[in-house]
């Protein structure tokens, strides 16, 4: 069992980096953890990220092989689930740059004439402006499993060819410790992805608030420009 064991374990763990590296998991992670400026709460964030994508991806497994006998899907569902990443995404980019361009246009009280009124400040990259603390609950990490979860609309192509040519060869055994071992890496991955953005949102928000904000904003914007080239790549098929 050692020899097939160890190729079989080592080819799913790249499966596994390469798949969590994906250029929409690691925008859905950092869009997650823009707010958090902190590089232990994002990390934990993209594991829980990890955690509800992988239980997906046995689903997908165990409905592609184990109750379809396939290992292959029409197009189509392909591009159903790049299309429904591509509107998390969007959203998720809309949300993050309105967040940073509200921490660069502040509004601030002033004294006019005896009365007090607030109206909108443009902030410059200064220091003295700190970012608000966000609390963090089961709740909220439960949510971001769900996101990840979301992220795995389509079938994750490759572990299934993998799960299917490993089966009928090295049974049931060896393909289990493989989808484990994916699973595993797939989660240090994001949760490494996680810490990652977290430690640059919190160089950008330990620098002061607006800062934080245009940080925000830029990768926002990135992240929503992501989205679109998916929605645009999943339409047209759809249609």
């Amino acid at each position: 069992m050692t020899g097939p064991l160890l190729p079989a374990l080592l080819t799913a763990g790249v499966l596994g980096v390469t798949h969590a590296m994906e250029p929409d998991h690691v925008a859905g992670i950092s869009s997650l953890t823009s707010d958090y400026g902190d590089s232990r709460l994002s990390a934990l964030a993209g594991a829980c990220f990890s955690v509800g994508h992988v239980v997906l991806v046995v689903a997908w497994l165990a409905v592609a092989y184990v109750l379809l006998g396939r290992t292959s899907f029409p197009a189509v569902y392909g591009q159903v689930g790049t299309l429904g990443v591509g509107v998390l995404l969007g959203v998720f980019g809309a949300a993050m740059a309105v967040g940073g361009l509200r921490r660069v246009v502040r509004s601030d009280e002033h004294a006019h004439d005896g009365v007090t009124h607030s109206h909108p400040h443009v902030r410059l990259p200064l220091p003295g402006f700190d970012g608000a603390d966000h609390g963090h609950d089961t709740v909220s990490y439960l949510k971001t499993g769900l996101v990840g979860a979301l992220f795995t609309l389509s079938p994750p192509v490759s572990m299934i060819v993998f799960a299917s040519t490993l089966l009928p060869g090295y049974g049931a055994d060896v393909v289990a410790l493989a989808v484990l071992t994916y699973g595993v890496t797939i989660t240090a991955t994001m949760s490494l992805l996680g810490a990652g953005a977290g430690a640059l949102f919190g160089l950008a928000k330990g620098r002061n608030r607006t800062v934080h904000g245009f940080a925000q904003t830029v990768a926002g914007v990135a992240v929503t420009g992501l989205a679109a080239t998916l929605l645009v790549d999943a339409a047209p098929a759809l249609l």
